[in-house]
């Protein structure tokens, strides 16, 4: 995959370089507007020939906004682009930008937040839950409108060629005129890692197009990726890391690259493919008004568009396949299939969506939208089984819902907006599963600064996902009935301009929690130093009863001139920690200048730090590529570690790049412990390099 980005990277270079010239000459002939006059501009005699006035001049739009596809009510809902200059340094982390989520160090491996409001609800395909700073629905797609083609490039990299890491991704978006639309997306991201047996390989690749006329709308995207993670199975011994003289017996540090770890030749290879369809059909209303002017009768036509009937079609064919050759002796306590079995595991699935919405200010009773709609569900689900003498199979499973639902919304104002939306199923293997789920936020003026108060509510009963329920493969085998898992949560926030100040609060209680848990032993390993580890069962279990979960989250900026100090501070409180294990202190802190050079370049230059209180995190196992609580005979604690970064962070008219040195402790202080999963060190110190360019034609 590295011949792949050297590939890529001259030509990359090279359209950079052409464009960039042509802005600059672009710019150069709107400047020098006078013809040959004898005046100097910018040091250089102007050489320009006279103007033509037969020529007009073309002015390059940079206006373009971004939305995605409801697929409860079929309408476009805007979203925000991402042209944020602070915290730009944060955005190819795989930890977030403000350091919730655990991983296993390398870049694309695999990941949970550490905060529990952070982590969405389970789908039936569980395994590329790990990844979802990365994977994309099709639902969640950005479409872009934008009045002048344009390309977005982002490249980042972090280390050297053999052990570094990099991500590459752009778009193309253009308008062949205000009613039709065509781009596509790139995203290509190499972590070859530090530690042995630990690169990741992903790419995704996603077209659109659009066509958005006076009565009928369809919106068209379609997406495939291809990620390849190899897992190593955790550090052979965590002395390497926390006192690496004493594994050197005092004669030498070691490398990255030369700690052993558990695992050799072994992968976890997840496809998606996946298309969305959208078409929609506006409702008018024209209506007539005639007026005299003295002898003139004047006739007046207003078009007012009432709603929308929209349909959407969504299709995926999603898999995952376990890939190993080589596996300690006790890493896993139990064999389900042969050595040539296929550990594979797939879900198709097709869902149409109808709907019918009666548009926000349509009318002047209309002062929310109002949408109804109604949505079938097949899905079809794969994965390996036997049958007593007669050898393995690959065993399909096929389920179906049909489900209706509302959603109230006021999106617009200057005050108060709110939504609200409930979904119940009808028919079906899910059959009484619903959501229901609200907010509302209050805008005012305080001292003239920004004062926001907002309040959310919701509450589900959901059975649990198709692959928590089942699953088969060569080193863990369950079939479970579980009763629904039953949510309630509720809470608000204050965020307040003049202060600096966010807080957010948030309870949850659950019942019936399903989740995933190692119920294997221990075991030591066979060579000349032998230690003791975990050796891996996985099932999935249910807790009969309820669980509270309090989270206290505190967004405090303070600033004195060019001097800033971000804090983000979140307290959790489980009331089952054995089940729902969480830190109770997660801090991220960041201290920074902020300045203008020139009144150009915006320059921030500062370190920032991550940490967060030991507890007994969830565990990685690699044959279910997915996280779970740790096996009660071998519990790791993790945390009490600063991580620290410092960094330089630049914006010029639009172009953003920074240069970083990450973890730049590592190994400076007296407690080394930077273990952030079990088993799993952090990534040790390395300069990042990252820049993101748009072009406009």
């Amino acid at each position: 995959m590295s011949h792949r980005i050297q590939f890529i990277r001259p030509f990359l270079m090279m359209a950079a370089l052409l464009l960039s010239a042509g802005a600059w000459a672009q710019s150069t002939l709107s400047q020098n507007q006078d013809g040959f006059n004898g005046e100097k501009m910018d040091g250089f005699m102007n050489m320009d020939p006279d103007k033509d006035s037969t020529v007009v001049e073309r002015t390059v739009s940079k206006d373009y906004y971004q939305f995605n596809i409801n697929t409860n009510t079929g309408l476009p809902d805007i979203i925000q682009p991402d042209t944020l200059h602070h915290s730009f340094h944060n955005a190819h982390l795989t930890e977030g930008y403000f350091g919730t989520y655990s991983h296993l160090g390398n870049m694309g491996s695999a990941r949970l937040s550490r905060l529990w409001f952070e982590r969405e609800h389970p789908k039936d395909f569980i395994f590329d839950a790990p990844y979802d700073y990365w994977v994309k629905d099709a639902s969640d797609f950005r479409f872009t409108d934008a009045k002048s083609p344009h390309v977005s490039i982002d490249y980042y990299k972090g280390g050297n060629k053999r052990t570094g890491e990099e991500h590459l991704k752009g778009y193309f978006a253009a308008n062949f005129s205000k009613r039709v639309g065509i781009g596509f997306d790139l995203d290509y991201q190499l972590g070859r890692g530090r530690y042995a047996n630990q690169s990741t390989s992903m790419f995704d690749s996603r077209l659109y197009t659009y066509y958005r006329g006076d009565i009928y709308q369809i919106y068209v995207t379609a997406n495939r990726d291809n990620m390849k993670m190899a897992e190593n199975g955790g550090i052979h011994n965590k002395l390497y890391v926390t006192n690496p003289e004493a594994m050197a017996e005092g004669r030498k540090q070691y490398s990255p690259e030369d700690i052993p770890f558990r695992m050799y030749d072994n992968w976890n290879n997840i496809k998606r493919h996946q298309a969305l369809i959208n078409q929609e059909l506006s409702i008018k209303r024209t209506t007539h008004r005639t007026d005299s002017i003295g002898d003139t009768v004047l006739t007046f036509t207003r078009v007012a568009e009432l709603g929308k009937l929209a349909h959407t079609l969504e299709v995926g064919q999603l898999q995952r396949r376990y890939i190993y050759y080589q596996i300690p002796d006790g890493y896993y306590s139990n064999r389900f299939l042969t050595n040539d079995s296929l550990d594979l595991m797939k879900n198709f699935y097709v869902t149409n969506t109808v709907s019918l919405s009666l548009l926000e200010g349509s009318t002047k009773w209309a002062i929310a939208g109002l949408s109804a709609f109604a949505r079938y569900e097949f899905r079809r689900f794969v994965q390996p089984d036997t049958i007593a003498g007669s050898g393995e199979y690959m065993r399909r499973y096929s389920e179906g819902d049909f489900s209706v639902g509302a959603q109230l919304e006021k999106a617009q104002g200057d005050n108060l907006t709110f939504r609200a939306g409930i979904e119940t199923v009808l028919l079906g293997t899910n059959l009484g599963d619903f959501t229901l789920d609200g907010n509302m936020e209050l805008k005012y003026p305080v001292f003239g600064k920004e004062a926001i108060i907002g309040g959310f509510a919701d509450m589900s009963a959901k059975n649990s996902p198709f692959f928590y329920a089942s699953h088969h493969s060569t080193y863990a085998w369950w079939d479970k009935d579980f009763k629904k898992e039953f949510r309630t949560h509720f809470g608000g926030y204050i965020d307040l301009e003049m202060t600096g100040t966010r807080f957010q609060l948030d309870v949850e209680n659950v019942a019936n929690y399903v989740y995933l848990k190692n119920v294997g032993g221990t075991y030591t390993t066979a060579d000349a130093t032998p230690v003791v580890q975990p050796s891996y069962s996985i099932t999935a279990a249910q807790y009969n009863g309820s669980i509270q979960i309090l989270s206290a989250r505190l967004q405090q900026n303070f600033k004195l001139g060019p001097l800033h100090w971000d804090n983000n501070v979140t307290y959790q409180l489980s009331g089952n920690k054995k089940v729902i294990p969480l830190p109770d202190l997660n801090i991220f802190s960041d201290l920074y200048f902020k300045f203008v050079y020139y009144k150009r370049l915006h320059i921030e230059v500062g370190a920032n730090a991550l940490f967060f209180t030991r507890y007994a995190a969830p565990g990685y196992c690699p044959a279910v590529g997915s996280y779970h609580l740790q096996s009660d005979s071998f519990i790791q604690e993790v945390g009490g570690y600063p991580l620290m970064t410092g960094y330089v962070n630049c914006s010029l008219r639009g172009v953003r790049f920074y240069i970083m040195y990450y973890h730049f402790n590592d190994g400076l202080l007296s407690n080394r412990d930077s273990f952030i999963v079990p088993g799993y060190p952090a990534n040790p110190g390395m300069v990042k390099f990252g820049l993101s360019w748009t072009f406009f034609d």
